[in-house]
């Protein structure tokens, strides 16, 4: 991986100190003077990264990674070492942990904090620190023997041998020396099954309050998610009221208000969902999909940037989250930040491309960010450090200098050319104050009418704004995408963005009224006489105007596919309501695309694809939500047999009908 002044730190054997990578820093150049001096006044910006461990090497696999740092500085990450195989409990997994007193350069040599023979193992941990007493916790799951999370017995008996258990280890020397303590009775209801410690980062709250999250099993195998809790330095805890169901490992982070966000994986959407207490994590209002956050279902890590920070100033109100962004696959592990205390996430960056797993994030003593991660994704427990520049930390820290965000959108799906239409310019504000009033300017190709400045109101933090923008396209305005400038003025600031919208000429090759509904089993309109019309187009548009009435895994819009073969089609579909296009042939894909958004709400909309020689893209209701630079249409995908409204058709399996309003399909020609 290159980025900005990017270091593999290798970890040597060392001398006296008990370090491993404790070798002599090289002598510091001498300041430099004069023009060198001027080129230097910023500093680069800083990642660097180790491995601490290698799956492989002294066990089969690490996983589960938890991080924390201690008033002192002191750096503690902790991960589970899986002896035997790569699967969770039950079996043979201890509790490692390792310290750093140089901000993650050199690390102390594994320390087991769990370790038990005989077939009982401990996993999945999680740390909390006391800023008072400076007392570490690393919370985990124990596991007698033959026992896991899945058949976990109900009960809270603390010497139960059918049941997980919630343990912790704390240390009051730095995570030196460690002393272990079972809560289960304590926090545990005994109608629940499985729990476990929501691994990787707990937190404490300004009132002193110490936070553990967890996430369980009803009877019904539902799973829940709920704060442990503390107000006595860890003497005691208590378990706060669950929240869910479809819930799954959570973190919480404080926000400038007091408020405590709860941010947790789930299986129900292809986003994380959010919830907020406002009694410190005892209860939480109902969850709700941050549709920003995309997410394979995985663990993430969500952190207030400065938690000193009073709440008069810009900073108490950031936050850090990192996750592997992606709808599909575990890949693409991002950090994000956000300005308003999570309402919107403007500013992300990639860490690692390739598989990638669990993460949890620290603010070390020097103001610089620890991001601990599965990479590989499950070959090697990575540490990497990182500090806002590399990131591209720019929140606004005054009113009159918003930061704000256009994005545009066609509430007819697209425009048409020499028909009059409208453009909305939807304005996100993405600070943490309300920005003032001004104006947005929308800037079209040549010829175009109605692209005059509009008023653009005051916006609230987080808010978005739609500015209606009548324009009308020259009638010989080519089929595809058209780049657009939107121009906005507020306070200080002026910035400008270019976005793509969809225009249609008089090139349609397909233009069907069907005004139908479609039952989600049976029902289809088969259109394989309008084959012929579409199959050798390479270059186009097509959309598909809909609304849904049920929501199934998958209910296709519009298909063709080869049916004496597996896997080889052109389909718009929706699932699980998600907007979804993908062309392949003999299983090979040429384009896949995914949006975030549930489109499955029983109103009208409208999807379209847009390939020209330089890729594909999706949109809904007009807004650019995906793109591939593979062009993939019909005529990119050979030997079609076969096109339907309503329904897939393979050579076997489901044909994925769809539950809902079909009025119209169309097809243009690009021009």
């Amino acid at each position: 991986m290159k980025t900005a002044r990017s270091v593999s730190l290798l970890l040597l054997a060392s001398l006296g100190a008990g370090l491993l990578g404790a070798t002599p820093s090289p002598a510091a150049a001498p300041p430099p003077t004069g023009a060198a001096a001027e080129t230097s006044a910023t500093p680069e910006p800083l990642y660097e990264s180790t491995v601490l461990a290698t799956s492989g090497q002294g066990a089969h696999t690490y996983r589960i990674p938890a991080l924390d740092t201690l008033p002192d500085g002191t750096l503690l990450a902790a991960y589970d070492r899986r002896n035997d195989s790569a699967a969770d409990l039950p079996g043979n997994l201890d509790v490692m942990v390792r310290r750093s007193t140089d901000s993650g350069r050199t690390w102390t040599a594994p320390q087991a904090v769990a370790d038990f023979d005989g077939g009982v193992g401990a996993g999945d941990p999680s740390m909390v620190v006391d800023r008072v007493t400076g007392r570490v916790f690393v919370f985990y799951a124990y596991g007698p023997q033959g026992v896991g999370f899945f058949n976990s017995a109900a009960g809270n008996a603390d010497d139960a041998v059918n049941s997980l258990h919630a343990d912790y280890a704390y240390s009051d020397d730095g995570g030196v020396t460690w002393t272990t303590r079972r809560i289960t009775q304590d926090i545990k209801d005994p109608s629940w099954t499985g729990m476990f410690a929501s691994s990787g980062t707990g937190i404490q709250l300004s009132t002193g309050r110490l936070v553990q999250q967890y996430a369980f099993r009803k009877a019904d195998g539902g799973i829940w998610a709920a704060s442990a809790y503390s107000d006595d330095h860890g003497d005691t805890w208590r378990m706060g009221r669950p929240v869910g169901p479809l819930m799954d490992e959570n973190k919480t982070v404080e926000l400038a208000d007091g408020r405590v966000m709860l941010n947790s994986r789930t299986s129900s959407a292809r986003t994380r969902l959010v919830a907020y207490s406002n009694d410190g994590g005892i209860t939480y209002g109902a969850p709700v999909p941050d549709d920003e956050l995309i997410d394979p279902t995985n663990n993430a890590a969500i952190l207030r940037y400065d938690a000193t920070a009073g709440a008069e100033r810009p900073e108490s109100h950031r936050l850090l989250f990192s996750n592997t962004a992606s709808t599909t696959t575990r890949h693409r592990l991002t950090v994000r930040l956000s300005c308003n205390d999570g309402l919107t996430w403007p500013t992300s960056r990639l860490v690692e491309a390739g598989g990638s797993a669990y993460s949890t994030m620290t603010r070390l003593a020097d103001g610089t960010f620890g991001l601990l991660y599965e990479s590989g994704p499950y070959q090697r427990i990575t540490f990497a450090r990182f500090d806002a520049a590399w990131l591209g930390a720019d929140c606004p820290t005054a009113q009159d200098t918003p930061k704000l965000a256009a994005r545009t959108a066609v509430p007819d799906g697209l425009l048409t050319a020499g028909t009059p239409g409208t453009v909305e310019v939807r304005v996100t504000n993405h600070g943490h104050l309300a920005s003032p009033a001004g104006t947005a300017t929308l800037t079209a190709p040549s010829g175009w009418t109605g692209t005059t400045a509009r008023p653009l109101p005051a916006i609230a933090p987080g808010a978005t704004v739609t500015v209606g923008v009548p324009v009308t396209p020259p009638a010989a305005t080519a089929t595809g995408e058209q780049d657009v400038t939107v121009t906005l003025r507020s306070g200080a600031t002026t910035t400008s963005s270019t976005t793509r919208m969809l225009v249609v000429g008089g090139s349609e090759v397909l233009d069907r009224t069907l005004a139908k509904d479609f039952d989600g089993t049976a029902a289809y309109t088969d259109l394989t006489a309008s084959l012929p019309d579409v199959a050798a187009l390479d270059r186009g548009v097509t959309a598909v105007r809909f609304r849904t009435t049920k929501t199934p895994v998958a209910g296709t819009l519009l298909s063709a596919s080869r049916t004496t073969a597996p896997s080889t089609n052109v389909t718009l579909s929706l699932n699980s309501g998600v907007p979804y296009f993908e062309a392949r042939v003999d299983g090979v894909y040429s384009a896949r695309l995914d949006g975030t958004t549930s489109l499955a709400d029983g109103r009208d909309h409208t999807l379209a694809v847009a390939v020209t020689d330089t890729g594909t893209a999706l949109y809904a209701d007009g807004v650019r939500i995906a793109s591939t630079t593979t062009p993939s249409l019909f005529g990119r995908t050979p030997g079609l047999t076969g096109m339907w409204a309503g329904r897939n058709v393979d050579d076997g399996g489901p044909q994925w009908h769809f539950a809902g309003r079909i009025d119209r399909i169309t097809v243009h020609r690009a021009g």
